[in-house]
């Protein structure tokens, strides 16, 4: 039986786009921060790079997640404390596509950037399987812990303040 030409070529650019995809290894404590592959709500890239001298949390979260929901002010309360101080914080949605995530936010009334992930690209890169689950980053671009489950604010403070 002979393959065409064409469900060939179809063939190999889906294959070649799924490891474009997995290019990085999911993110483990003491290793560099992959980068996210993610766009903000005007369209333009979010990229750790651009966050190297500030401490980043990177919460994974989605939109009917309870846990989710309820860490958000305290995360909203902390980040709108130490922005100044050099901290960042981006919320990316598992999955789910931007009218979803525009609508959360909009629900929730959080300052920090929301930010859809609609082909799991850094949720892939980063391995987040669970919601929430959360990453916090030095300012070196290091991934420091790993964190599966809600965030309270004691934890936050615990957490990343010394990193400030």
């Amino acid at each position: 039986m002979m393959i065409s030409a064409k469900v060939m070529t179809i063939t190999l650019v889906a294959l070649l786009s799924l490891a474009a995809c997995k290019d990085q290894a999911p993110s483990q404590a003491g290793g560099a921060a992959p980068e996210l592959g993610v766009l903000d709500a005007q369209g333009s890239e979010v990229r750790m790079d651009a966050r190297r001298g500030q401490v980043v949390l990177i919460n994974f979260w989605l939109a009917e997640c309870g846990p989710c929901i309820a860490e958000m002010p305290a995360l909203d309360a902390f980040y709108k404390e130490n922005k100044a101080r050099g901290f960042d914080l981006l919320a990316v949605n598992m999955g789910q596509d931007a009218a979803t995530v525009e609508a959360t936010r909009r629900r929730v009334e959080v300052s920090f950037p929301m930010l859809a992930d609609p082909l799991k690209i850094a949720t892939q890169r980063y391995g987040a399987i669970g919601a929430p689950t959360s990453f916090i980053i030095d300012a070196e671009g290091v991934v420091r812990e790993r964190i599966e489950g809600p965030l309270t604010a004691r934890d936050l403070q615990r957490k990343i303040g010394g990193l400030l």
